[in-house]
């Protein structure tokens, strides 16, 4: 049977997790060009793992492995919060499509000859037919537009009846994944897969569902719900199969929020004033129970009071107006319950920070360098080295994970104590650039001769011009800032060549920079970038020299200088351009022995060098591209857990790093991408962050949050920093904040109240804003 070819149209979309070897939890989808799901299929790795799938006898293990493949959602193109699960699901998501799973092997080839018959003949299944393709246990999916107002079950009990095939009910479930196959298993797809609809189209299957007393995406609704459609659901409802509401929101147990918010609103309340705090509980839980209060009864404790009375406060708590704006009690409530969550999971913020281990089983080139070190040694090790592999590479890019172009340069520092043994990755880096160096005395041997004839010219006759093809790559710490335009120039003229240089401590920097350490920010920030840099004289004598800079770089410094010399320059750039490494003076022996970097050493080593050296042009590695992609995700899923932004900020350059190493080892490896590369990277983003995080994450949060204060517009409203209701305490403690001078202070309360703006109840001893409040400044 032959494949159709595959035709795009515009506003295709398909919502999947595209990582390989993804973690075992299958919660994380994100809504992509369908173009990058038949990318995805063209993957080596991808048909590599199908492949091992099929071959495995084993059912256990085949599940094992079939558990690493990427993955897609038939029936939504998105979830909220790009989380798949029932509680996620936004119904004007709906694709209005489903996938047939044939589990019966038996059944594939008769199911997909009838499949293509159906498509071509006049009656209700023609032209339904969008996607077919054997799955990764070589059976058969079969994508389909669901007829109008069919749900999906019967949808997919219709069709499997018409292709005379058992029905499978586990298909169903609405946030549903289907793993990915390669291209081969590719076997049709219509022009229309994953296409959205026309707005008039989806409004009749909308009408359609709703004339049959159904969800605008075809579930079935709870009659005792009052709204008509799950359209306007946020992302915390689900109802489970026994008809309850859900019992966590966004996986946090509703009991761990009500506990935390219960200590935000001050604790657990005596009797007599029970009935005012269950009217506020229920007040915040209403922005995470759909405003619901048959919910809320069931989350909210009484706390002895009488249920019937806890009831009719509940209701009427929901039904007085309220802004929709999360209260800051019931964010921080939320944040202490995840970081509650998270320490039961051996996810908290402690755990996150501790020292990232690196893999059992490394990269060849990795594992050649750190063979001579004793293990104390070895990371540290493993990161530095990869300026040096750089410095062969001078010119090459590489395709980021966003399509632009990046060259390989790299900045790594060696942050560490006095005497622990920094001196560990000269010995590698020097047999590294030991080709490189062979080549630089020619070079400066050619110079000196022209500096000796130069000298020894006479005043009256002309000076011999400096030689054009002069290039020394390895440039000593010690050198002006003249010197270093000049080597950059030399190296740009002979072929886009980088620079190298090591430097036993981070204030020689300066040297370069010509004195400055503002120049030294500078330096980083535009090599890094690979932007243009250099000097500009007017004297015959001077050095006039601007090239794009390709100069790599290895430092070695304590932790007191780094924050001296980096602590000013969080919020330029400068610190997230450095990859760190350090050495743990617990993980060294007492006496550590190293091995000898001898010629079976170098030799070994060559092979590598040369792939460098060889490679020209741009590289595009997809899984390199995907792995990037996969640590952005993992930082930004880090960040939440630990109630951190200056993780996320820190993140995005270190996963620019990552991705720059990876390809140095991709090039090393014949252009060859392996588990081992993909586990190291992710180990190296790790330990960077995990360095940078331990040096400096203080400082840059305090950096972020004063940065916030300052981009706040104006003077905060006391009245939108109040809850939605609040009592007279709650207004006293933030007026002592927001006014301290007390003869300045007035009684706004009262004004409020003038206004119209805030009620006052009485019976419960609170107040209240109102709907002529919300209707004026309520966003």
């Amino acid at each position: 049977m032959e494949k159709s070819i595959v035709k795009k149209v515009a506003k295709t979309t398909i919502c999947m997790n595209q990582t390989l070897n993804a973690p075992k939890a299958k919660g994380l989808v994100m809504e992509q060009p369908l173009e990058n799901y038949f990318e995805l299929t063209k993957s080596e790795e991808l048909a590599k793992l199908i492949a091992a799938i099929r071959f495995e006898q084993d059912h256990d293990e085949r599940r094992n492995l079939k558990s690493n493949l990427p993955f897609r959602c038939p029936h939504y193109f998105r979830f909220n919060g790009n989380r798949r699960s029932q509680a996620n699901i936004i119904p004007e998501a709906f694709t209005f499509q489903t996938c047939v799973d044939i589990d019966n092997k038996e059944q594939v080839e008769g199911a997909l000859t009838r499949a293509y018959l159906i498509n071509s003949e006049e009656g209700l299944w023609k032209d339904h037919l969008l996607h077919a393709e054997y799955s990764a246990s070589g059976k058969l999916h079969l994508d389909i537009r669901i007829p109008v107002g069919m749900t999906i079950k019967e949808a997919q009990t219709a069709y499997c009846k018409e292709l005379g095939i058992d029905f499978d009910e586990d298909c169903c479930s609405p946030e549903r994944m289907i793993y990915i196959t390669d291209e081969s298993s590719q076997l049709f797809t219509a022009p229309d897969w994953y296409a959205e609809l026309p707005e008039e189209e989806v409004t009749e299957r909308r009408k359609a569902y709703l004339d049959r007393g159904l969800s605008i995406d075809g579930q079935s609704l709870d009659q005792t719900t009052p709204n008509p459609s799950r359209s306007a659901l946020p992302l915390g409802l689900s109802k489970n199969s026994g008809g309850e509401y859900a019992s966590d929101y966004m996986g946090i147990p509703y009991e761990y929020i009500t506990d935390e918010l219960a200590d935000q609103l001050g604790g657990i309340p005596v009797h007599g004033s029970r009935n005012s705090f269950i009217y506020t509980m229920a007040c915040h839980l209403r922005h995470i129970c759909n405003d619901d209060p048959a919910w809320i009864k069931q989350v909210l404790p009484n706390y002895g009071e009488d249920q019937q009375r806890v009831n009719q406060t509940i209701e009427s708590a929901c039904h007085r107006q309220q802004t929709k704006t999360t209260p800051q009690k019931l964010q921080a409530a939320l944040q202490l319950a995840r970081n509650r969550v998270n320490i039961e999971k051996g996810n908290d913020p402690d755990s996150l920070m501790r020292q990232p281990e690196m893999p059992s089983r490394l990269p060849a080139p990795i594992r050649l360098c750190i063979s001579k070190a004793p293990k104390g040694y070895q990371p540290c090790i493993a990161n530095s080295v990869f300026p040096a592999f750089a410095t062969y590479t001078g010119g090459v890019k590489a395709e980021y994970w966003n399509n632009t172009q990046m060259e390989l340069t790299l900045i790594s520092g060696l942050v560490a104590g006095m005497s622990i043994g920094k001196s560990c990755i000269k010995e590698p880096i020097d047999h590294i650039l030991k080709p490189i160096e062979e080549r630089d005395k020619l070079a400066r041997a050619k110079e000196k001769d022209w500096a000796e004839e130069t000298n020894t010219t006479g005043a009256n006759n002309d000076k011999p011009e400096r030689p054009k093809d002069i290039c020394v790559q390895i440039v000593d710490a010690d050198m002006t800032n003249a010197a270093f335009c000049q080597r950059m120039e030399d190296a740009e003229r002979a072929g886009d060549k980088a620079l190298f240089t090591r430097m036993d401590e981070v204030e020689q920097l300066r040297k370069v920079a010509g004195g400055s350490t503002s120049e030294v920010t500078q330096i980083i920030r535009r090599d890094f970038d690979s932007d243009v840099y250099g000097q500009e004289r007017v004297g015959s004598q001077s050095v006039k020299a601007r090239s794009v800079m390709r100069w790599n770089l290895v430092f070695s410094t304590t932790p007191a200088t780094a924050v001296k010399t980096f602590g000013g320059n969080i919020d330029n750039g400068t610190f997230s351009r450095l990859n760190l490494c350090t050495i743990v003076k617990e993980d060294v022996e007492r006496r550590p022995k190293f091995g000898h970097y001898d010629g079976t050493f170098d030799k070994k080593l060559s092979q590598y060098l040369a792939r460098l050296e060889s490679a020209k042009g741009v590289i595009v590695c997809p899984q390199a591209k995907k792995l990037a992609e996969a640590l952005l995700d993992r930082a930004e899923e880090r960040a939440l857990m630990m109630g951190n932004e200056s993780y996320t900020q820190l993140s995005y350059r270190a996963t620019a790093i990552a991705f720059r190493k990876s390809i140095l080892l991709y090039i090393m490896c014949g252009m060859k991408w392996s588990k081992e590369i993909e586990d190291f990277i992710t180990w190296t983003f790790d330990y960077d962050m995990w360095c940078k995080m331990c040096l400096m994450g203080d400082t840059i949060k305090q950096k972020l949050e004063h940065d916030s204060k300052i981009m706040k517009p104006g003077l905060p409203c006391m009245l939108e920093q109040l809850g939605d209701t609040f009592t007279r305490e709650e207004y006293n403690v933030l007026e002592r904040v927001e006014c301290p001078n007390a003869k300045q202070r007035g009684n706004l309360l009262s004004q409020w109240k003038r206004r119209g703006w805030v009620e006052q109840n009485t019976e419960l001893n609170i107040f209240v804003k109102t709907q002529e409040y919300y209707q004026k400044h309520a966003a």
